[in-house]
């Protein structure tokens, strides 16, 4: 094997990838790596791409650029479960690392911490990547919640404890209030 190239199609060969999966698994756009396969970028390989492509093909990055050394990660031929340690528990689901490898450029760091730090249901079974994808819009939806919420937000951001403030208009002055012309228009609709 001459050239990185060659080594990339052999690996996408022996994982049963084609580029529209690649590209998926690794954020690129499935033309960039139809260019990369067809030589179309020339014999540099950028150590960012080189990354990447080689965490989506579970490879090593030496490998890859290279040629220098085994083809598989030592990780991914013997897996190592520590208990406490992120990155281990984040490859104990290769359903979740493969959805973190997706989100990881479009969601906020936040997001992908509490992703790594969630458990399925069954923490010895595996869910499938949507069950993933799916905590991972709770995730979103939950952080936008506590954002919202006037109690949680930052102390920056709340209204100071002493102070003049505005103070809500009753409901017995709100019905002496006149009406706007917006409103007056709206009626004679």
């Amino acid at each position: 094997m001459n050239d990185w190239q060659d080594r990339l199609a052999e690996a996408m060969q022996a994982r049963g990838l084609s580029g529209g999966e690649l590209a998926r698994r690794s954020g690129f756009t499935s033309q960039y790596i139809n260019s990369l396969r067809s030589k179309g970028r020339g014999a540099r390989l950028p150590l960012d791409t080189a990354r990447r492509l080689a965490h989506a093909l579970a490879v090593s990055v030496e490998w890859l650029s290279h040629g220098n050394g085994p083809r598989e990660r030592l990780s991914d031929v013997y897996p190592v479960f520590a208990e406490g340690i992120q990155d281990a528990a984040a490859e104990r689901y290769p359903s979740r690392a493969e959805a973190i490898a997706l989100l990881v450029t479009t969601m906020e760091p936040k997001i992908i911490t509490a992703l790594r730090a969630a458990l399925p249901d069954d923490p010895e079974v595996d869910p499938n990547r949507d069950f993933w994808i799916a905590r991972a819009r709770e995730l979103v939806r939950d952080l936008r919640r506590i954002r919202q919420d006037p109690e949680l937000a930052p102390a920056a951001a709340r209204a100071p404890e002493s102070g003049w403030q505005k103070s809500p208009v009753p409901d017995s002055e709100k019905q002496n209030e006149r009406p706007s012309r917006a409103s007056n228009e709206r009626k004679k609709r």
